[in-house]
């Protein structure tokens, strides 16, 4: 019998090789491709989450008041929020003003602290009794805040710089900000143009 070399057989052997280890390649290749889209995918959606939670989150100002005849004022706010309740006690202020010496005044704090001056709560909600202080800020509802105008010094502050009675005589604007733990802040300006208890700050 005789032997004979079949070269397209070898040829044929070959180009199946060869197509075989393109197909693995290929497969690899979707693999780590496919592997990438979703992580690439998940990110995205995290950070969208994130950033529309916090673009979304927000205190919206009312209205201001003047509380009292010295250096106390009464903000109403609003909290909005697509992400979780805040701890109040994590919510911080700072109320400040530069009067015509240039000389700057300020007040810092957090919303669940103690106030001397105030009457019961420093925060409460809008349609609650003055002496139920919450614990967190929920989305949608309104709340009282008192707040006091002193230079912040000592635990009480010390004087009356920015609170209305100062603002009013010296001409001056205020400026009441309040910081979200992740961030977020408003700013209210404040300036008084009818002085006395209870008249309206703008």
């Amino acid at each position: 019998m005789e032997k004979k070399n079949d070269t397209l057989a070898q040829v044929g052997l070959g180009a199946m090789v060869l197509f075989i280890g393109c197909l693995i390649a290929i497969t690899s290749s979707m693999y780590v491709m496919i592997t990438q889209l979703e992580v690439i995918s998940e990110r995205t959606e995290k950070v969208v989450s994130t950033t529309s939670k916090e673009a979304h989150t927000q205190i919206i100002f009312v209205g201001a008041w003047i509380d009292d005849g010295f250096d106390d004022y009464l903000f109403m706010i609003e909290y909005q929020s697509l992400g979780k309740e805040v701890n109040i006690d994590d919510v911080g202020w700072v109320l400040w003003c530069v009067d015509a010496a240039d000389n700057h005044h300020r007040r810092v704090g957090h919303l669940g602290d103690d106030l001397l001056s105030a009457r019961g709560a420093t925060i409460w909600e809008v349609g609650e009794t003055w002496d139920n202080e919450p614990d967190t800020l929920e989305s949608g509802k309104r709340y009282f805040v008192n707040t006091d105008g002193g230079t912040g010094t000592g635990p009480t502050g010390n004087g009356g710089q920015c609170g209305p009675s100062y603002i009013y005589d010296n001409g001056l604007i205020a400026y009441y900000t309040i910081y979200l733990p992740f961030g977020g802040h408003s700013t209210q300006e404040l300036k008084i143009t009818n002085y006395g208890v209870g008249e309206s700050v703008t």
